[in-house]
């Protein structure tokens, strides 16, 4: 009973931290007179991907066993294959529910920006998983250099996009609904507070899922391969939903895309730099799974020439297909190692 109460308090406070999170974006980008491109790709993106970065660069860098390095490259590996699967099917399937109830029909997401980015994750994803082919220090350094750079060049051609300005305010700063124009040191620390409480909320939420996983006798293979990554991409999740019940559907995909990025450049670079990275089978599963989802729904944008909301659910499919593949049986997890 405690561990299911837990369950719900930690959910609880990861939703009370990405909706936090999302209304200190929205004033970033009014005061600062951002794009939505830029602020989901940029502010957002790099935000909501620093906590489950810093525990890749933990494990990765300060523990630095074999256990623990097994542990951070399945991070890496795991968080864009999540936000390339689940959490951009979750969008479609909320933009489709949109128009189901009179809503606007599709979502109104500039095509070049979303084409550009997914296409370079695609790149460099492709990139260091053929680096991890290669038993080479200097190749692996070579390529931690050339993911670095191509972050870089993503994050430049998002805060040179332009957009229509937008007409509407955000809503009231949470910390300071007294006030229409919150100071800029405000909105910071709401955005700080918001981070720190989701990670704390979210290795909360991974506990409670284990504890109430044991007390219901599921194999501990499954936590690591659904729950816990679910639970450590919430607050993503979250503020997809937040910002797509608002309308803000530029938001909700660059942040989506750029923590995608943001993964696979900066964290890809450190397990290449800090590890030998050769990655078990399961790995390579999962990056096909999300390459594949991804490709797919490049192809899809530049033939409809819109972001279709019937593709992104379709990403799901990739998923479920890769779970139900049974590489990732209890034996292959457990030989599996970097």
């Amino acid at each position: 009973m405690l561990s299911i109460v837990e369950l719900i308090a930690s959910f609880v406070l990861v939703a009370v931290a990405a909706d936090s999170f999302t209304n200190a974006v929205e004033w970033i980008d009014a005061r600062t007179g951002l794009t939505s491109s830029a602020s989901g790709a940029v502010v957002a993106a790099l935000g909501s991907s620093l906590p489950e970065t810093i525990v890749a660069f933990i494990a990765l860098v300060v523990l630095h066993d074999p256990r623990s390095q097994a542990i951070g490259i399945g991070a890496v590996i795991g968080a864009p294959v999540m936000l390339g699967t689940v959490v951009l099917c979750l969008m479609g399937a909320l933009a489709l529910a949109r128009a189901r109830r009179g809503g606007s029909a599709g979502l109104r997401i500039q095509v070049a920006p979303t084409v550009f980015g997914a296409t370079l994750f695609m790149a460099t994803f492709a990139l260091a998983l053929a680096a991890s082919f290669v038993n080479s220090r200097s190749a692996h350094v070579a390529a931690a250099v050339a993911v670095v750079l191509a972050y870089g060049a993503y994050l430049y051609y998002h805060l040179r996009v332009t957009e229509p300005e937008a007409e509407t305010m955000p809503p009231r700063l949470r910390i300071a609904p007294r006030l229409q124009q919150p100071p800029m040191l405000l909105v910071g620390v709401q955005l700080l507070v918001a981070l720190a409480v989701s990670a704390v909320a979210s290795r909360w939420l991974v506990a409670s899922l284990s504890a109430a996983a044991a007390w219901l006798a599921i194999a501990p293979f499954v936590i690591s391969l659904v729950l816990s990554p679910i639970a450590t991409e919430l607050p993503e999740a979250m503020s997809v939903v937040l910002w797509l019940r608002r309308g803000e559907d530029t938001l909700a995909i660059n942040n989506v895309l750029g923590a995608m990025m943001f993964q696979t450049s900066i964290a890809c670079a450190i397990a290449m730099l800090a590890t030998p990275w050769s990655l078990p089978r399961a790995g390579y599963l999962a990056a096909a799974t999300v390459l594949l989802a991804i490709a797919m729904v490049v192809i899809v944008t530049i033939v409809r020439r819109r972001v279709e909301p019937l593709a992104l659910v379709m990403t799901g499919l990739f998923y479920l297909a890769m779970i139900a593949t049974g590489a990732f049986s209890h034996g292959s997890l457990a030989a599996a190692s970097p």
